[in-house]
């Protein structure tokens, strides 16, 4: 029985064959040459497509590991000028360079009001003062742990505190030098503000005292005359009849009472 099944099996299945290849046969060459196209053009597209996704994800994770290696540079670089200025130190050197670029930025500067506001000489200037007054005191530091000090070296360890507050007053006074600058630009900045603002107050005025003065001198010119027909002439007039009419009849009893 399993035999015969096969059988039959094997015998639709050649029959699909033949009529698959009857099929194909009966397509016109220049149909073939058409499908052949059309095949290529897809396996180009798909090519290309697979070629342009690689060269995005190659991009994108080159993107991605440049960018990682800037922040990790970055985060690196930190460090290490916080260990040549100071933690506190550095903080500093960066409000100075904020407050710098507050003052470049102000309306005072772009007005030329402030002249030359480069900073670079005195930002640099800051940072080697911190940076000379912290490898100061890392080799008196070293120098202190030393066993049974001597009188030398109590006096260049003196020394050398001494110089180290003097480098770091010095340049915390350049500091805050620059901070001031950038209070003073702000300040500045107000009063340019205020000044406009006072300026267009001052138009307006000029405008409203010119538009007020016309219409009062056409007032003036051109008095407003009483209407010829008043509602409230009429009514007073009534009154005044009615008043004088009833005074008369007043008038008259009275003498004949008399």
């Amino acid at each position: 029985m399993a035999k015969g099944n096969d059988s039959n099996s094997g015998c639709v299945g050649f029959v699909a064959l033949v009529l698959a290849v009857s099929v194909l046969m009966a397509i016109p060459t220049g149909a073939w040459i058409a499908i052949g196209v059309v095949v290529g053009v897809i396996a180009v597209i798909a090519i290309v497509a697979a070629a342009v996704g690689s060269h995005n994800e190659r991009k994108e994770a080159l993107a991605a590991a440049a960018e990682a290696e800037r922040r990790a540079q970055a985060i690196a670089d930190e460090k290490a000028r916080v260990a040549r200025l100071g933690k506190g130190n550095a903080k500093r050197v960066d409000s100075a360079i904020k407050a710098a670029e507050q003052v470049a930025a102000s309306e005072a500067a772009r007005e030329g009001w402030l002249g030359e506001v480069d900073f670079s000489i005195d930002i640099a200037e800051i940072s080697e003062g911190f940076e000379r007054a912290v490898a100061l005191r890392s080799v008196a530091d070293e120098l202190k742990r030393l066993d049974s000090p001597t009188a030398e070296d109590r006096r260049i360890l003196s020394e050398a505190k001494t110089t180290v507050s003097r480098l770091e007053d010095a340049a915390k006074k350049r500091v805050d030098l620059i901070v001031r600058c950038a209070v003073e630009a702000r300040l500045i900045d107000e009063s340019l503000r205020k000044e406009r603002a006072d300026a267009r107050t001052a138009e307006q005025r000029v405008q409203l005292h010119g538009e007020l003065a016309a219409m009062l001198y056409g007032i003036e010119a051109a008095p407003l005359t009483p209407a010829g027909d008043s509602g409230a002439d009429r009514v007073m007039a009534r009154v005044a009849g009615y008043r004088e009419v009833t005074e008369q009849i007043r008038l008259a009893r009275a003498e004949g009472l008399q």
